[in-house]
């Protein structure tokens, strides 16, 4: 999740001082045929007469293989077959772009709302629960970098970081209402620690920047560039720097812990648990490192320079290996220095978005395609070619609701059908 988007991150409880870490449619449109002509143009975000309105359950065999049923098929960015095959029903589906060749920048869920931010840097808040777009408002000129989105409900506000500002806008409205100076130039999204933004800065510096003041209050050097967004966990900020020293900071005292530099570059972000950091790098590793100490857990020797990221999911890692397909790793091994491989599913490719019960969502971006597979073995149990999706996601990796934006603007929620 590179375009000129580094990443979106959702407003956190910000953690404590100490390190402790135990533990849209358009309701009530008229379906006439006259919609139904305007949908196959792509101007009408009212759906066609065969397509359910929003909230109601796609029924896969009212239509049957009728021309209208395909209009319906044609409509939808997931058609309500494919949703059946995955065990959900289309929610609803809105269309947020005006221009349609506008495209796409990135999609992000944060709590009950979703933000799409447009090829022109327009960003629309859409609520999440019906997918109305409660406003859409230019942040920014079309050629400037967006680095983040927080949202933060209690307060009202939603903070664009852009370069060397982050600009505040009123949550319901979408006005803008104040502008803040970075001291440093954002490079990466920031993460929320209590009152700062944490973000990694163009001259390397990881930052703190109080976002009710508007000013920066630590900054530490961690290497010539950061270009990956820092990870947050339990009152501890990893941070990856350009030349592959991976270091770990308390985010209350912006003190060091501990520090290492891998055998070449990072490119991928990091996962964390409770207990140890991992770190997949272009040195042909994927490394474990304890969280406190910095001590080497355990590392894999792959064949391949490792440009996607580790994904954590309860006591098991994955991991895409361009040699090896998807490869399912024990987190925490014992006496292991090699790591421990569950299975491997030579076939799968793309990384994984998140389990449903017993299934893994793996979405490979480059090809457009979206495999389940079983969380136990690796079995291959469905795939789908989705060519018209552009971002898949859901807004925790153990959610049951799914979302998919593409270029021309179309968000879809998915639901499960029980």
């Amino acid at each position: 999740m590179n375009s000129h988007i580094h990443g979106l991150r959702r407003s956190g409880a910000g953690g404590s001082a100490g390190r402790s870490r135990r533990g849209f449619w358009m309701r009530g449109l008229a379906t006439t045929t006259l919609c139904v002509g305007v949908v196959l143009a792509g101007g009408c975000n009212g759906p066609p007469s065969s397509a359910p309105t929003a909230g109601r359950t796609v029924a896969a065999t009212t239509l049957g293989g009728s021309s209208a049923q395909r209009v319906a098929d044609d409509y939808y960015l997931i058609r309500p077959l494919a949703a059946r095959d995955l065990g959900y029903r289309i929610d609803w589906q809105r269309r947020t772009l005006i221009s349609a060749n506008s495209g796409l920048k990135t999609i992000t869920v944060q709590g009950e709302s979703i933000f799409v931010l447009d090829g022109r840097n327009f960003l629309s808040r859409l609520r999440r629960e019906d997918g109305e777009q409660l406003w859409r408002v230019p942040v920014a000129d079309a050629l400037d970098e967006i680095h983040g989105i927080t949202f933060m409900p209690r307060m009202e506000r939603v903070f664009i970081t852009s370069g060397g500002v982050v600009l505040v806008l009123d949550s319901d409205t979408g006005s803008q209402i104040a502008k803040q100076r970075l001291t440093q130039i954002a490079n990466t999204e920031p993460i929320v620690f209590g009152q700062f933004f944490l973000y990694g800065a163009r001259n390397g510096q990881l930052c703190w920047h109080s976002y009710l003041v508007g000013h920066q209050w630590r900054g530490y050097q961690v290497s010539q560039s950061i270009q990956l967004a820092p990870l947050l966990v339990d009152g501890a900020v990893i941070v990856v720097g350009s030349d592959g020293r991976i270091m770990v900071l308390d985010a209350g005292s912006a003190a060091q812990i501990w520090s290492k530099r891998l055998l070449d570059v990072v490119t991928a972000p990091p996962a964390a648990g409770s207990r140890q950091v991992y770190v997949a790098g272009q040195d042909q590793h994927l490394w474990a490192f304890d969280l406190d100490t910095g001590r080497n857990t355990w590392r894999y020797l792959t064949e391949d320079p490792l440009s996607d990221g580790p994904v954590l999911l309860g006591d098991q890692v994955y991991q895409q290996i361009p040699s090896e397909g998807l490869v399912c790793f024990e987190a925490e091994p014992v006496n292991a220095p090699d790591g421990v491989v569950v299975w491997k599913a030579p076939k799968v490719r793309g990384s994984v978005v998140a389990r449903i019960g017993g299934n893994l969502l793996v979405w490979d971006q480059e090809q457009r395609r979206l495999e389940l597979v079983t969380a136990d073995q690796g079995a291959a149990a469905l795939s789908l070619d989705l060519p018209g999706i552009k971002f898949l996601l859901t807004n925790t990796r153990q959610s049951t609701d799914l979302f998919a934006a593409s270029d021309d603007g179309r968000v879809v929620r998915l639901v499960p059908r029980n």
